[in-house]
């Protein structure tokens, strides 16, 4: 008896440190339902009143199912960009035989999902994110929760403000203050 019972644990603890082992190498997935989660991006100015008319485009990939989309909107009379969710069924096996195959290779599939999003307003102002301290590393800067975020102008005098959310977040609501008065 003490055989077969040392025998079932030791096939029991091998099957716990191959899984580990699989979720450590990238290859099984944390189960979700979505690819991107819902989307709110709120748009004021340095006195707090709604900015109108600001196109706002969200950019996403989930990397277990291997796809990846984009929308694009602009902020209603109260500001407000909104995007719903993009509902993704992924299980612990989902894109597991691809992700097997692809990390042999020089580059990875990854797990998780990543979304993205940008805002393009009309003229040049100073853009951040409302009540966040950011802390700088390099050209960009991540603020408490995790999500990244740069400020740049593209070649039309246009203000470009960058946001880059964490995989692991469930639903995004999140406040950006432009210091012009006319952005």
């Amino acid at each position: 008896m003490r055989v077969k019972a040392r025998f079932v644990f030791m096939v029991c603890g091998a099957l716990i440190l191959v899984v580990g082992l699989l979720f450590a190498m990238g290859i099984l997935s944390m189960p979700r339902d979505f690819s991107s989660p819902q989307t709110v991006i709120r748009l004021v100015d340095g006195k707090g009143a709604p900015l109108a008319g600001i196109r706002v485009v969200r950019n996403w990939y989930d990397s277990d199912r291997g796809k990846e989309g984009n929308d694009q909107v602009v902020s209603d009379p109260a500001g407000i960009a909104r995007f719903s969710k993009v509902p993704a069924n992924v299980g612990p096996f989902t894109g597991a035989w691809r992700k097997a195959c692809t990390s042999l290779g020089m580059c990875g599939a990854g797990s998780g999902t990543s979304t993205t999003v940008y805002v393009r307003y009309h003229g040049i102002c100073t853009v951040a994110p409302k009540s966040k301290t950011l802390r700088k590393a390099g050209q960009s800067s991540p603020d408490p929760d995790g999500v990244w975020f740069y400020s740049s102008t593209d070649s039309e005098s246009k203000t470009l403000a960058n946001l880059s959310f964490p995989g692991t977040i469930k639903n995004i609501d999140y406040v950006l203050v432009s210091d012009s008065p006319d952005p």
